[in-house]
């Protein structure tokens, strides 16, 4: 018989942990589906399809993967933020274990939005991933206040730069416990990209997902938000996975040669690029009274461009 005495905790609780009711939601932005970059939203897609063709979950769900078809009719594997008030109430019907939220611009206030729907029914979210989180027109609170019922919240958002007029988009902020305001189980990531507002906003998402694929077939930057779902997965505690995170994030700073600002309870840290010439890209910060002054301009237009959803038919939403 093989002795299982060497075993560290956390192997132990890997081997025993049953996915079979989990769920993932992935979530996009915009008025529309459509109106998102397709690399975004194919990245979407492909994230669900690579996260339940892991080794570790097929074993754990038995070979179903991950619950992602969560509202009645749904076309794609991801979801349109409008539609987060359903995916809630499936939500609530399955009371999915565990449950990985993810979403970028509207589709990370999307998830906070779902995270606070269930939380009156008990239902925990063991990783919010939202991506440059920017309201949508049914929010249900503060989008950057995590209830508590998240588990895990790793928020990665735009640190507007001189670049962002040539492009100007709306940008998230950091988050905040919605209890006591403060960062535990949060893990802010702030993201100075010398790029026009918009390719920044995507890039919050995109680079993250792991940028490009390259012709080896590798993407260009290490994929942070599949290897991150799939410690949670595994049962990592928050401190492991917040480690991965500044090891995923140092290399991407190395490859974007930008400083990339980290943060979280008792930790906060500017990861500087490391590159083999020496080259770092110098980016002059602007002032935060000019940057919530944009914020509070680029809010104004969100409505706007948000209320389209109003007026329109769009072909399909899901």
């Amino acid at each position: 018989m093989k002795d299982d005495t060497n075993k560290t905790d956390s192997e132990t609780r890997i081997a025993r942990r049953d996915l079979s009711q989990g769920a993932i939601a992935v979530l996009s932005g915009g008025p529309f589906d459509f109106t998102n970059p397709p690399e975004v939203r194919n990245r979407m897609d492909q994230l669900i399809l690579d996260v339940n063709a892991d080794p570790y979950v097929l074993a754990n769900t038995g070979g179903q993967g991950l619950k992602f078809k969560l509202i009645p009719n749904q076309e794609c594997k991801h979801i349109h933020q409008s539609r987060w008030p359903d995916v809630c109430d499936s939500l609530k019907n399955l009371k999915a274990s565990p449950l990985i939220l993810i979403g970028h611009s509207n589709g990370g206030a999307a998830v906070i939005d779902i995270a606070r729907c269930l939380q009156n029914q008990g239902i925990f979210v063991d990783l919010a991933f939202t991506a440059d989180s920017v309201f949508t027109l049914n929010d249900d609170g503060d989008v950057n206040k995590v209830p508590s019922n998240v588990k895990l919240n790793l928020n990665p958002y735009v640190i507007p730069t001189p670049y962002w007029p040539l492009l100007p988009f709306p940008f998230g902020q950091q988050d905040r416990r919605e209890a006591d305001n403060s960062l535990d189980g949060i893990l802010n990531i702030g993201l100075p990209y010398p790029e026009p507002g918009a390719i920044a906003h995507r890039d919050a998402f995109y680079d993250l997902a792991g940028g490009d694929l390259q012709a080896s077939g590798a993407y260009k930057y290490p994929e942070m938000i599949l290897q991150t779902t799939l410690a949670v997965l595994r049962g990592a505690g928050n401190d492991e996975i917040f480690q991965l995170a500044q090891t995923d994030l140092q290399m991407l700073a190395n490859e974007v040669l930008i400083d990339i600002d980290v943060e979280t309870t008792n930790f906060k840290t500017t990861l500087i690029p490391v590159s083999a010439d020496g080259s770092r890209i110098s980016v002059p910060r602007l002032t935060e009274a000019t940057i919530q002054e944009m914020r509070g301009q680029m809010n104004s237009v969100e409505k706007l461009r948000l209320s389209a959803v109003l007026n329109s038919s769009p072909v399909s939403d899901t």
